[in-house]
C-alpha cells in the first residue's frame, strides 16, 4: 500500500468535468500515459498576443460559452509506470483539485538507485525526462564515498531511524570532525631534505619513547622519510600526480583525544581535501579503522568547495550531530557547530587544502620551505606566539663561540579542553533523553544544548569592542564580524558605544576614544560602590581564551591597566584578602611635596614592555613573575602618562578655582583645634591660604 499514489487534475484547471476513461482497473501503464480526458472552461485573455490575430479572435468566439469562456480538453497523464489500482470517477463528473481520480500501484518506487540502475529492481532510471516529475524519487546524497548512490526521502528516513536506535543503544552521538587545522597540520614540500631537517629540530611529543615512536611513523616506502625516525606525531606521505611530499603534524593529544572520544561518539570525517588526501590522512591516524572506518567525505563526494553541508551526511534529523571545525563560515555558522582555534605548526603554511576559502589571518604569510642548512628561525616550522608553540633554547655543548641550539615544540591543549566539553554534552544529552522519554516527549536537540551550555559562559557580560575589527572600506560591519557572533552565541551583549551596561572593553590597544571613555569612568565613580559595574579593559585574548576554554577567564592575567584588578574582583563578587595589587607602592614626592603625585603615577595603562609581556600567550606565568618582582624594577617599568597626569592636573585646578574657601576655613580651624600645642594661640585665627591650599588638593585627589 506504500506505493499506491492517487493523482487528480491540477489546481489551475478546477473545476473540470470528466469527458472520458482511458483506462480501468487492474490495466498496467507505463509513464506518461493518459488515464482520462477532463474539461474545463478558460477565460478569453486579450493580454494574450494571439488574441490579436482577427481569425483566432474570430475561432474563440464561436467557441465562446455565454459567460465569455471556451472550454478546452486535456488529459490526466501517469508520472510513472504502475498498475491501476482503482478509478474512482466517471463520465459527467465534475472534480476539483485535491480529489483523487485516479490510484496506480507502483510495483517499485526506485527508492535506491545506484549509477542510474534502481537498487530495488533494476530498472534503468537515467534516462532523461521532460515530465516534469522525476523517473525517481531517489535524489539524496547521504553516504559517504559511494557518489552515485542516492536514496529517496522514505528510505533515508528509515536508515537515520535504524541509526538513531543503534546509537541510542550504546549510548553514543555522532561527531563531524574535519582534519585541516582541526586535529592535524599539512604542509606539502618538494625538499627532499625537509623529513630530516624537521627530525632534527622537532623532539616530539613528551610521551616520545622508542614504542610509541615507531621507525619512519606514518611514511610510505618510497618516501625519503623512510628509513628515519620522524617524531610519533608527524607522518608523511606521496600522492598520485603530485609531485611534493606531505608532511602531517598531529594535534597534540590526538591518539587519546580520538581513544576516550570513540566511547562517546560515532566519528565522521569532513574534508575539503581530496578522497586520496583525506584516505591518507586517515590511514595515518587511524591506521586500523578503529575509530573513523569508512565514515569519510571528502570535496569529491560532498559535491562543493566553498561550503559544508549537516544535511549531506544527516538529511532527516541533525538534533545528535554535532561539529568540530577551524571554521564557521563553511558551515553559515551551523548551531551544531563547535568552532576549533586553528592548528598552526608549520610556520606561514595556513589550510593547504582551503581552495576558494579565505585563509586564517595567523596563516597568511607564506614562507618558502626551509633547507636542511636554513637557520632555525625561518621556514616552516612553529611560530612562537599565537598558536601555543614555542622554540626552547639548550646550551651547546660546543665551545663558547657556538650559538645556542633551538629545537621545535609543541604545546598546544585544544583537544584536552575539547574533550571536556563533548563529554559534558554527552552526558547532558542522556540525561535529558532519559527526561523525556519518561515523559514521552521528543527527544532533545544537541543544538539547543550546545546553544544553552555556551551561553553560560558569558552570561551577564556586556561588550564594547575597540580596535578589535578592520575598519578599511569595504570591511564588514561589527555586528557581522565573526568574533561578535561567536561572544553573542556565548551568552554576551555586545554594543557599540560604552554605556552604563558596559562590564568590558575588548580593546586591541590602550588608548583609544572607548577606552577612554571607560577610564573616565573610572576616574568619576572612585571608590564608590557603584565601582563593581565599570567596564573593565581587557586585551582581546581574553575574550578568545574564554571562548575556546567554553568557560570565562580570569580577566586579571588581560588587563591593559593594572588598577583594574579590584574592579575584576568586584565585578565577580570576589573579596581580595591579602593579595598584593598590581599596581606599584605609591611613590613619595620628590618634587614639590604636592599630595597626590603617587595617585597620579598608578593610574594610566602598563608600560609598553610591561604590555608586550602580558600580551604573551605565557600571559598568567608573566603576571605572577611581574607581581614578585622588585618593586624597584617595577617602578622602573611604568612611565608616566602624560595624557592621564593632565587630565587629573585639570581636575585639580578646576576643583581649586572653584572651591568654597570659608568652609575649607571652617576645616583648616577644626583640624587647628585638635593640636593641643596650638589650642589656646591660634583657636579662632583664619587659616592661612595655603592651608587652604593643601586641604583642596587633598580632597580634589
Amino acid at each position: 500500500m506504500d506505493n499506491i499514489k492517487s493523482l487528480g487534475i491540477p489546481q489551475r484547471h478546477q473545476p473540470a468535468k470528466i469527458v472520458d476513461l482511458k483506462v480501468r482497473t487492474g490495466d498496467s501503464v507505463d509513464k506518461q500515459a493518459p488515464l482520462l480526458t477532463y474539461e474545463y472552461s478558460r477565460q478569453i485573455d486579450t493580454s494574450d498576443p494571439q488574441s490579436e490575430d482577427a481569425l483566432v479572435i474570430k475561432a474563440l468566439h464561436k467557441k465562446a460559452n455565454a459567460d465569455g469562456t471556451y472550454s478546452m480538453r486535456e488529459f490526466l497523464r501517469t508520472p510513472f509506470e504502475g498498475v491501476v489500482s482503482s478509478v474512482l470517477c466517471s463520465i459527467g463528473d465534475v472534480v476539483s483539485h485535491g480529489q483523487a481520480l485516479v490510484e496506480v500501484d507502483m510495483p517499485c518506487a526506485h527508492g535506491a538507485v545506484f549509477n542510474g540502475l534502481c537498487g530495488l529492481c533494476g530498472k534503468d532510471v537515467s534516462g532523461v525526462d521532460t515530465s516534469g516529475v522525476p523517473n525517481t524519487t531517489a535524489n539524496i546524497d547521504m553516504f559517504h564515498d559511494a557518489t552515485g548512490l542516492r536514496v529517496s526521502a522514505d528510505v533515508a528516513a528509515a536508515i537515520d531511524a535504524d541509526t538513531r536506535k543503534m546509537l541510542w543503544d550504546h549510548k553514543k552521538l555522532s561527531l563531524i570532525i574535519d582534519l585541516d587545522q582541526t586535529i592535524i597540520h599539512a604542509t606539502d614540500t618538494t625538499n627532499p631534505g625537509f623529513g630530516q631537517w624537521l627530525t632534527e629540530n622537532y623532539r616530539g611529543p613528551d610521551d616520545t619513547t622508542p614504542e610509541n615512536a615507531p621507525e619512519s611513523a606514518g611514511a610510505s616506502e618510497d618516501s625519503p622519510a623512510a628509513g628515519q625516525q620522524l617524531p610519533s606525531d608527524v607522518a608523511s606521505f606521496f600522492l598520485p600526480q603530485v609531485a611534493g611530499q606531505f608532511f602531517i603534524k598531529y594535534r597534540p593529544g590526538l591518539r587519546g583525544f580520538l581513544e576516550n572520544i570513540a566511547q562517546y561518539y560515532e566519528m565522521h570525517i569532513y574534508t575539503m581535501g581530496t578522497r586520496p588526501y583525506a584516505d591518507a590522512v586517515a590511514a595515518a591516524i587511524d591506521p586500523d579503522r578503529r575509530f573513523f572506518n569508512r565514515r569519510i567525505l571528502s570535496r569529491n563526494e560532498s559535491g562543493s568547495d566553498e561550503w559544508k553541508h549537516l544535511e549531506r551526511l544527516f538529511p532527516v534529523d541533525t538534533s545528535m550531530v554535532t561539529i568540530l571545525d577551524d571554521r564557521a563560515d563553511v558551515w553559515r555558522r551551523s548551531p551544531n557547530l563547535i568552532k576549533v582555534h586553528p592548528y598552526v605548526f608549520f610556520k606561514g603554511v595556513g589550510d593547504i587544502n582551503a581552495g576558494k576559502l579565505k585563509q586564517h589571518q595567523a596563516a597568511a604569510p607564506p614562507l618558502l620551505d626551509p633547507t636542511p642548512e636554513a637557520d632555525s628561525n625561518t621556514g616552516n616550522h612553529p611560530q612562537a606566539s599565537d598558536e601555543g608553540i614555542q622554540a626552547e633554547t639548550e646550551s651547546s655543548a660546543e665551545p663558547a663561540a657556538a650559538e645556542a641550539r633551538t629545537y621545535l615544540t609543541d604545546h598546544d591543549r585544544e583537544l584536552y579542553i575539547l574533550e571536556g566539553v563533548l563529554i559534558r554534552i554527552h552526558a547532558k544529552y542522556y540525561e535529558e533523553l532519559a527526561v523525556t522519554s519518561a515523559q514521552e516527549l521528543p527527544p532533545p536537540d544537541l543544538a539547543q544544548i550546545l546553544s544553552r551550555e555556551r551561553q553560560q559562559v558569558l552570561s551577564g557580560v556586556t561588550l564594547v569592542f575597540s580596535s578589535t575589527f578592520p575598519i578599511a572600506p569595504g570591511s564588514p560591519r561589527p555586528q557581522d564580524t565573526d568574533l561578535w557572533w561567536r561572544a553573542s552565541s556565548f551568552g554576551a551583549r555586545c554594543e557599540l558605544e560604552v554605556s552604563d551596561r558596559t562590564t568590558h572593553v575588548v580593546a586591541g590597544k590602550p588608548g583609544t576614544e572607548k577606552v577612554n571613555q571607560a577610564r573616565q569612568r573610572h576616574r568619576r565613580a572612585g571608590k564608590s560602590p557603584e565601582a563593581s559595574t565599570l567596564p573593565i579593559v581587557v586585551n582581546p585574548k581574553w575574550l578568545l581564551d574564554s571562548l575556546y576554554h567554553w568557560q570565562r577567564q580570569d580577566e586579571t592575567a588581560y588587563l591593559w591597566y593594572a588598577e583594574d584588578r579590584d574592579a575584576v574582583a568586584r565585578l565577580r563578587g570576589l573579596q581580595l584578602q591579602g593579595a598584593e595589587s598590581v599596581s606599584p607602592p605609591k611613590r613619595k614626592s620628590e618634587d614639590n611635596g604636592a599630595p597626590g603625585n603617587a595617585r597620579k603615577q598608578a593610574r594610566g595603562p602598563l608600560h609598553k614592555s610591561v604590555r608586550r609581556v602580558l600580551e604573551r600567550d605565557d600571559s598568567r606565568e608573566a603576571l605572577n613573575g611581574y607581581e614578585s618582582s622588585n618593586t624597584t624594577d617595577i617602578e622602573a617599568e611604568l612611565e608616566r602618562q602624560e595624557a592621564g597626569l593632565e587630565d587629573h592636573e585639570a581636575e585639580v585646578d578646576s576643583f581649586v578655582q572653584n572651591i568654597d574657601w570659608d568652609d575649607l576655613e571652617r576645616e583648616a580651624m577644626e583640624d587647628s583645634e585638635s593640636d593641643d600645642s596650638a589650642a589656646a594661640s591660634d583657636h579662632g585665627r583664619p587659616a592661612p591660604r595655603e592651608e587652604l591650599r593643601q586641604v583642596a588638593m587633598r580632597r580634589a585627589a
